[in-house]
């Protein structure tokens, strides 16, 4: 890396990690003149259209990404429901009789509603809601409601009852 390193900034994406490092550089050389003159147009359809009759391709990346995540959501959902399922059909073929939990999942893992503060009007109590955000993703990652959906009609012995 040409020059001398002036700030370095560390952040995270996501899961992934990125350094970002601003050097202290000579100016760059100005680019030639062209002496050419254009016009563009931003688009929708294109993304750019321009005095000359030339047109650039709008990438689409908002859409792309989409159907990569609507793609890895499908991924995730096939395999909560591929456990739920073969674990309930374990439970059915281990045991006679099956008792569950009724669980109001929809509850637990739905955020506190604010509640306001009787000695400060226009503000609101603590609600620990940063806390519970933990909970609320362990719960909805781990498929309670596939496997309490998928269950009943798994969970019946072999003869149906």
């Amino acid at each position: 890396m040409a020059g001398k390193v002036k700030t370095v900034s560390v952040t995270r994406e996501g899961c992934k990690w990125f350094v970002v490092l601003t050097a202290e550089q000579a100016a760059p050389d100005p680019l030639p003149a062209t002496g050419s003159v254009v016009g563009i147009d931003l688009g929708i359809a294109n993304f750019l259209a321009d005095s000359d009759g030339g047109f650039v391709e709008n990438p689409r990346h908002g859409r792309k990404a989409a159907e990569k995540v609507a793609a890895l959501h499908r991924k995730v959902r096939r395999r909560r429901l591929d456990h739920a399922h073969k674990t309930a059909l374990d439970l059915v073929r281990e045991h006679d009789f099956i008792a569950h939990e009724d669980l109001k999942i929809r509850n637990m893992s739905r955020a506190p509603a604010p509640k306001p503060d009787p000695d400060q009007p226009g503000s609101f109590l603590p609600s620990k809601a940063a806390g519970r955000a933990g909970l609320n993703r362990w719960i909805n990652d781990a498929g309670w409601g596939c496997s309490s959906r998928s269950g009943p009609p798994w969970l019946k012995a072999p003869d149906g009852t």
